[in-house]
């Protein structure tokens, strides 16, 4: 087997994994049926609140027109809120609502048990090792997308 093919097959693995715990808990499912993006832009705005719907369209790499939607439809559902940005009043800052900031927290709680799952099949130096080779592949990857 190629190393590219081992790695695709690995990474469907842990990918299946992560995928799987990402569905929405039972006392949010009324809210929200799983998609990446949904998932994306409320981990994206727990960390960065206040932040702009530009700013996630390039998180995701969506076009703007797809951000502006998946924004739209998550005001509806009561996760995502919008605001005038008080130093330029033209531009709308996004936030999550309490309900939002919730299901943020539990859905990166998960991904963190997880990553302690996949990271403790080896040892400290190993993890250090792994987290180290990851780091590489992220530098490259992202340089690759500036380039774009």
């Amino acid at each position: 087997m190629s190393r590219p093919e081992h790695l695709r097959q690995i990474v469907r693995t842990l990918m299946q994994v992560m995928l799987i715990s990402e569905r929405t808990p039972v006392e949010h499912q009324h809210v929200v049926r799983f998609n990446a993006h949904d998932f994306h832009t409320l981990g994206f705005l727990l960390e960065n609140p206040g932040a702009r719907a530009s700013a996630l369209a390039d998180q995701l790499h969506v076009a703007a027109t797809t951000a502006s939607s998946l924004i739209a439809r998550m005001v509806r559902q009561g996760l995502v809120a919008r605001t005038r940005d008080p130093a330029d009043g033209r531009a709308v800052q996004l936030s999550l609502t309490d309900r939002g900031r919730v299901l943020a927290e539990t859905i990166r709680s998960q991904d963190l048990r997880n990553m302690e799952l996949f990271l403790s099949a080896l040892t400290a130096d190993d993890q250090d090792q792994l987290l180290a080779l990851m780091d590489k592949v992220v530098a490259r990857v992202a340089a690759l997308q500036e380039e774009r």
